[in-house]
């Protein structure tokens, strides 16, 4: 069974090496890049990568491009700070090797922050995205951010490896990150008729840090668990709503 991989990419030098590598044994790989302005395309070239450049719109908009692209119906998805662990890569080669028995195979997503593998506070396990699926049988929702996938009545499995997530860095890249996604999540909001309240602005940030502490048992993750509820709760959930209310109050 042929299977095509895709990541999607913009300015991810420090990134796109190790998450090409860990997708080698695919018998294609796309970078749909965004007109990189660093060494991102150039690397994936290097690779043995397919580099195809497309302006970005969304990122629901942006995943059924590169499903568009693909040689194969059968398709390894993988964001440019993800890697496939070694657990999860054999589980993969083992359903492609013949008639695979799902449709969409969906796989645990393990994020590091700072220092420290999140393994509570609502990150872990993390099923967000199918790792491999058949596109003839699913598409992406073009959404502006947190894209869900429509099945189309396919069957699901699980398998048991982690994607490894690389996403945070340092706090000055969470701030960077969740500024850029909070923009995002408030033009959703905005567009779907989401009406800002004040109690937006209290409650919900106090209600995220309690789900993700308390409720999702972040206290398990120590000191790092203590400091990520508090900055997505205090600074992404909070931002979110401040910037749904710049945009009706510029409307």
């Amino acid at each position: 069974m042929k299977t095509s991989a895709y990541i999607i990419a913009k300015n991810v030098e420090e990134h796109i090496k190790p998450c090409i590598e860990s997708l080698n044994f695919a018998d294609e790989i796309l970078v749909i890049d965004d007109f990189s302005s660093d060494k991102t395309a150039q690397i994936a070239q290097e690779l043995g990568a397919k580099v195809i450049s497309h302006n970005f719109e969304n990122f629901g908009s942006q995943r059924n491009f590169a499903l568009t692209q693909a040689s194969n119906d059968w398709i390894i998805c993988l964001d440019s700070d993800e890697r496939i662990s070694p657990e999860l890569k054999q589980e993969i080669l083992e359903q492609i090797k013949d008639i695979p028995k799902a449709d969409i195979f969906l796989a645990p997503r393990k994020t590091k922050f700072i220092n420290k593998w999140i393994k509570h506070s609502g990150w872990y396990p993390d099923y967000r995205h199918p790792i491999l699926f058949d596109k003839t049988k699913a598409r992406y929702k073009e959404q502006l951010v947190h894209e869900d996938i429509d099945y189309k009545g396919g069957k699901k499995a699980y398998f048991k490896g982690d994607i490894l997530h690389y996403s945070y860095d340092s706090i000055k890249q969470f701030i960077q990150k969740s500024d850029q996604y909070s923009s995002l999540s408030a033009r959703q909001m905005f567009e779907r008729g989401k009406k800002f309240k004040l109690y937006n602005l209290i409650i919900n940030p106090i209600n995220m840090f309690l789900k993700m502490f308390i409720f999702k048992r972040g206290f398990l993750d120590g000191l790092t668990g203590l400091i990520l509820a508090l900055l997505y709760s205090s600074f992404y959930t909070l931002m979110k709503y401040i910037k749904l209310w710049e945009i009706q109050v510029k409307k």
